[in-house]
Formats: structure tokens, C-alpha cells, sequence
């Protein structure tokens, strides 16, 4: 009997996957920042390969560091958030994703942050119908950052007002303002900090393990902003 078995790729905001690799399948943006301020939020939905149209499914999952699984259930609740249309045909050219958050208790004084997950499952060619077949679904997964009407300052001067300090083998870097703060590059002493997928999160700290190399006490640092576009670097003592 001829069947078809179908398997799930998934790629986060690098998109460590070309585009053609992935049939012209792409999202407009590397992030999502709901405004809370607005009704909605969106995202545009890319198939810029001809003759070949794909079913794109949308939803909201709540965040976990890439490459990190839970150990125990997690008791978040479900994401207070609908992509609208959650299932439409894709044929070439885009479309826009629409994101409305339906309730829930999220904090007013900090952003939250989820996954957007846009899955793209491919037509099957009327030449292959009837046969077996191997399909591949590919599953993009950006960042949706909910930023609360009335939070201060603004998420480029939120960069610089991280202070560092080094405890162990480790590089704490504490975050006083409202915003997440996503690096994409941390050296101590000209010795780069690995572990950088790891956000800041609001008016809160993370932790960045040190090699053995990382003397000295100078930090420097570059940022992403809204858009996911690479800020100017900066420089801070670390204190111990």
C-alpha cells in the first residue's frame, strides 16, 4: 500500500536552514513585539518558490530556552494568545499572520515571552500521488515578546544599564530595566562567553558560564534590538 510519511523540521530565528532548503518558506521577521498598547501583532508569511504551495499552521507556545527541555510539567497554563488563520493554503507570494492575546494574567510592570511557531507542510505533487513517499515539514519559531502599555524606558537604553559581576566560574549579569535583553555577543577579557542564546530576563539576572581563559575585567557586549538588527558594542567593568 503506497503512504506518505511526513517529518517536522524546526529551525529558531537563525534559521540555521536556507530558504531554498526549505521550499521558499520564510517569515517576515526574526521576532514579534506585541504592542500591548494595540489589538494585535503580526508577521508575514513568505512562499516566494513557484508551483509550490504548503499548508501553514500557526500557534503560541509558552518559552523555553532553544536546545533546553522541561524536566517537569509545565504548570504556565496555555499561551494567552491566537494566531489568526490558524491553517491556510500558502501559495507563492505572503501573507499576514495576526496575533491576538484573548485574556490572561500576564505582568504589567515587565515583558513576557513566548514562541511563535509558523509550520509549513508541503502539497503533495499529483506525479507522486499513489506512491510512497517521503515529505518534510519544516517549523520556523521566532521569539513574541508582549511588551505592557506603560512600561519605562525603551529597550535600547535598557542595554545600557546592565552591570556584570563574576562569581566563580560564572558571569552574572543583572537587568534593572522592564525589557528582555538577548545578546549576540559577550567576551571577558577578549575571551568569548558562550551559552549568549540565553536572554537577561527583566528585572532579573543570568547566569554565563566563563572559560578558563577569561581574565581581566573588561566586558564588552552587543545586543539585539527590536527588529533583531545588531546594536553598537559597549563596554563595562566587571566587579567581583
Amino acid at each position: 500500500m503506497a503512504g506518505m510519511l511526513l517529518f517536522s523540521f524546526s529551525a529558531t530565528a537563525s534559521y540555521s536552514a536556507s530558504q531554498e532548503d526549505r521550499g521558499g518558506f520564510s517569515l517576515g521577521g526574526t521576532r514579534v513585539i506585541y504592542d500591548g498598547s494595540k489589538k494585535e501583532a503580526t508577521v508575514t508569511v513568505i512562499n516566494s518558490a513557484k508551483d509550490a504551495p504548503f499548508l501553514a499552521q500557526s500557534w503560541v507556545d509558552n518559552y523555553v530556552p532553544s536546545g533546553e527541555k522541561r524536566v517537569v510539567p509545565d504548570t504556565r497554563g496555555k499561551p494567552p494568545f491566537l494566531v489568526t488563520p490558524p491553517l491556510y493554503r500558502q501559495d507563492q507570494g505572503k501573507n499576514m499572520l495576526r496575533i491576538v492575546r484573548v485574556g490572561g494574567q500576564l505582568p504589567t510592570d515587565r515583558e513576557s515571552v513566548y514562541w511563535l511557531n509558523v509550520k509549513a507542510i508541503p502539497a503533495v505533487s499529483p506525479l507522486l500521488k499513489g506512491k510512497n513517499t517521503l515529505q518534510f515539514a519544516y517549523v520556523l519559531r521566532i521569539k513574541l515578546f508582549y511588551r505592557p502599555e506603560g512600561i519605562t524606558g525603551d529597550p535600547v537604553s535598557a542595554s545600557e544599564q546592565l552591570t556584570f559581576r563574576r562569581q566563580g566560574q560564572n558571569l552574572v549579569v543583572k537587568n534593572p530595566s522592564p525589557y528582555y535583553i538577548t545578546f549576540n555577543k559577550i567576551s571577558v577579557g577578549g575571551a568569548e562567553v558562550k551559552d549568549t542564546t540565553l536572554m537577561v530576563p527583566p528585572l532579573g539576572e543570568q547566569q554565563y558560564p566563563l572559560s578558563a581563559t577569561a581574565a581581566g575585567k573588561t566586558v564588552k557586549y552587543r545586543v539585539l534590538n527590536d527588529h533583531g538588527g545588531i546594536l553598537p558594542e559597549l563596554t563595562r567593568e566587571v566587579s567581583f
